[in-house]
């Protein structure tokens, strides 16, 4: 099996299993991954988070940690993606100023923005399909954020999933980039 097929294959199953969650279930584990991201003195000292608009069913939901760093005067930036897999961030300057984007996911409106140079972000929040104890991620096969984050390079980066998206070890290539931590209901993984 060639490395991309092992990556289908591991989205495909753990794609399956966090859809099998019920809301209820997935609302608990989303307050529970808030908590834990809440609690990390990484988070405390961050002062511009980017963050992801859950869109895709299933997804853990990042809006209470959205909300809480909203709270604290820190800034939330969200993606903008462009055709050709590149990605950039965008701070939103009302409520009126996501809408649905490029793959069906609300990103930021740009004239209702202001745009983020990648250096300036110190926390980022990961979507995922699957991960693994070495916070290696998997995500639905773009590459936005593999050509993103190392345009960050002082940004803590946090895996958001829940535990049943944790496999053994996840297929990765050279190209993949790494978080530093993965949240989870049950635990917080640090890469080693």
């Amino acid at each position: 099996m060639t490395i991309a097929e092992e990556k289908r294959a591991q989205r495909a199953a753990a794609l399956a299993a966090r859809a099998a969650l019920d809301r209820e279930r997935r609302a608990a584990n989303d307050r529970a991954i808030a908590a834990r991201v809440l609690a990390l003195p990484q988070f405390a000292r961050a002062r511009l988070i980017f963050s992801y608009c859950r869109a895709l069913p299933g997804e853990a939901d990042p809006a209470a940690i959205d909300e809480a760093a909203r709270r604290a005067g820190k800034r939330v930036a969200y993606p903008l993606c462009a055709k050709g897999g590149r990605m950039e961030a965008a701070e939103p300057l009302g409520e009126d100023a996501l809408q649905r984007g490029l793959h069906g996911i609300p990103e930021p409106v740009p004239d209702r923005c202001r745009m983020i140079a990648p250096e300036e972000i110190d926390f980022i929040l990961l979507p995922c399909a699957a991960f693994d104890e070495g916070c290696r991620r998997l995500g639905m096969g773009g590459g936005y954020y593999d050509r993103f984050l190392p345009r960050c390079p002082g940004a803590f980066r946090l895996l958001l999933a829940y535990e049943v998206q944790r496999l053994p070890r996840v297929a990765a290539e050279d190209h993949d980039v790494f978080a530093d931590a993965a949240a989870t209901e049950a635990r917080l993984l640090l890469r080693v």
